[in-house]
């Protein structure tokens, strides 16, 4: 069962809903805690769906800067797949440093596309090129998912559960998960896994992680449940299961290692988090296709 093959991050989710929420880490790493020089910051992420692409380009902070990133405005953005087709995004206007298709795009499953930002950050009067590339990996389809009521150790859970073939070759995988109207849509809460172990098999009835009946909420400290996802019965969850490349997969673990990482990044820069991106920025350009799913949280027998 893929539970099993999963257990490293099954644990982590599931034992963290009754500690400090789904990014603990025991692993000791090196962080550069000065306030060292800052850098530019570059996230994105194309998708296989089509929709106005997003990048965010920002500056680091010193690493104990509480301040939300400062944003660099009226930089040239552009993505161009490998076939010669450029899509230009340009800056928000009430939201500094998100730069956006001005169309609908949606990226193709094996092509190449690169990421292009020119912008003066270091303002010596001469603009710096920031280049990176991803390609997109292929699609997995996500043919259902359940919600269950186990219980654990005393508490009322909900499990997610999905079915899904597993793709050929080497895989990576994200999920992405939404309660209702409420999306968890950041870095920490992501969920990311390989194939080990269930290369080209059906992925059945495996559980993505363990999340309390809100009837449990009263057991947890205020500040335990800023870390939980509660589900009640009757609420409508969703899933996306996304397939990404291992550089990205490998961004997104030490991001979770390193400080609990958000979108965008809120320190300053990671000393052991990988990068796509050229000329020292730090970031990720990234691709993912989705396969998305939803299912009514029944009620407890």
């Amino acid at each position: 069962m893929i539970q099993h093959n999963l257990h490293r991050l099954l644990v982590k989710t599931a034992a963290s809903l009754l500690a400090v929420g789904l990014c603990g880490c025991t692993e000791k790493i090196e962080l550069d805690t000065d306030n060292a020089k800052p850098v530019i910051v570059i996230y994105g992420v194309l998708t296989d769906v089509p929709s106005f692409q997003e990048i965010e380009i920002s500056s680091s902070t010193g690493y104990f800067n509480n301040q939300p990133n400062p944003k660099i405005s009226d930089a040239l953005v552009s993505i161009t797949a490998e076939e010669g087709t450029e899509y230009t995004l340009s800056e928000v206007d009430t939201l500094p440093g998100l730069y956006r298709t001005s169309v609908l795009m949606s990226g193709t499953p094996g092509k190449r596309y690169t990421l292009n930002v020119k912008t003066d950050f270091d303002g010596d009067g001469v603009g710096e090129t920031y280049t990176a590339e991803t390609t997109m990996e292929q699609k997995i389809d996500l043919d259902s998912i359940t919600v269950t009521t186990p219980e654990m150790m005393g508490y009322a859970f909900y499990s997610i559960n999905m079915y899904a073939m597993d793709v050929p070759n080497k895989s990576y995988y994200l999920i992405r998960y939404q309660v209702n109207d409420s999306v968890y849509n950041k870095i920490s809460k992501y969920i990311v896994f390989d194939d080990m172990g269930i290369e080209e098999q059906y992925i059945q009835a495996a559980s993505i992680g363990y999340f309390p009946d809100v009837k449990e909420k009263e057991r947890f400290t205020e500040e335990d449940s800023k870390h939980l996802t509660f589900i009640k019965r009757g609420d409508t969850v969703r899933i996306q299961l996304c397939s990404i490349s291992k550089g990205y997969y490998n961004f997104l673990l030490q991001c979770q290692k390193e400080i609990a990482g958000e979108n965008p990044f809120f320190g300053g820069p990671l000393s052991n988090v990988v990068t796509n991106l050229s000329k020292g920025a730090i970031g990720y350009f990234g691709s993912r296709t989705i396969s998305e799913k939803q299912h009514i949280a029944p009620a407890r027998k």
